[in-house]
């Protein structure tokens, strides 16, 4: 089992949608974020898509992360996090 690390750095651009959300999206960033983690805490090496230097992206909507796996530590680090799709573009 893979341990998952988040710094501050990496959150802020979903931090940022999480602010100007409603009760509906933070909800659905919370449910997709619990989805992402058990995802990653299993077998991040086969979860989402390969990107450039070692990197990944996985999508669960509404939210997406990119991340690296460090398998000698047992370490997934999310690099990025942030929410995507019509629902966080809203001029409310």
């Amino acid at each position: 089992m893979f341990s998952i690390y988040r710094s501050q750095t990496a959150l802020i651009p979903l931090n940022h949608t999480w602010e100007h959300a409603d009760a509906d999206l933070r909800d659905a960033i919370v449910q997709a974020s619990r989805r992402v983690d058990k995802q990653l805490q299993n077998s991040p090496h086969e979860q989402g898509e390969s990107r450039e230097e070692g990197t990944r992206i996985l999508f669960q909507a509404p939210l997406a992360v990119t991340f690296e796996v460090d398998e000698p530590k047992k370490l997934v680090r999310i690099l990025r996090a942030w929410a995507f799709g019509r629902a966080t573009s809203r001029d409310d």
